[in-house]
């Protein structure tokens, strides 16, 4: 896996708070929690470690692991990132969702293999219908300013399509 370069970036400028959160939230993204191991490895390396020692709070065992905990213990983690509270969220994630493990898996297996036989290349519908109406846009433009005959709004049309077109290719 990748490291992201705003990981990168909060890790290179001791951003301590900022690192420790997108850490946590990593555990939600893959409960496998080996994406939290390579950035807490890097960040280690890095800033030193991040461990504190845990503040004493009595931690709850894994028959009483819930959502409302999950977030309880994912702000606390913040203030207090210690080893037990750490070990506690990867138990919690890893339990509460282990079938989501299985589905980003199968998803990311799916993105590459689509990705590299170019069948995914983020060509949404909006995407293709976009530049389809930039391109008949700029036709229109062309066609408008190189025909002595043409009405005046068939450039002004075909400007005005090429700025839809644009805006529905470039839009999220």
């Amino acid at each position: 896996m990748a490291l992201s370069n705003e990981f990168k970036e909060a890790v290179e400028q001791g951003k301590t708070t900022r690192v420790k959160i997108m850490l946590k939230d990593s555990l939600l993204l893959d409960p496998s929690c080996k994406e939290f191991d390579e950035m807490m490895d890097y960040a280690n390396i890095k800033m030193g470690s991040l461990i504190e020692q845990h503040d004493g709070e009595q931690l709850k065992s894994s028959e009483d692991w819930n959502e409302d905990y999950l977030n309880d213990e994912m702000v606390a983690v913040v203030n207090n990132f210690s080893k037990e509270r750490v070990d506690l969220l990867k138990g919690i994630v890893k339990k509460l969702y282990a079938n989501k493990e299985a589905d980003n898996v199968a998803h990311r297996k799916s993105d590459i293999a689509t990705t590299e036989f170019g069948t995914n290349t983020g060509a949404s519908g909006t995407k293709i219908a976009g530049g389809t109406v930039a391109v008949v846009g700029a036709g229109l433009l062309i066609g408008g300013l190189v025909i002595a005959d043409a009405p005046i709004a068939v450039p002004i049309i075909g400007g005005v399509a090429i700025g839809v077109g644009a805006y529905l290719f470039f839009r999220k």
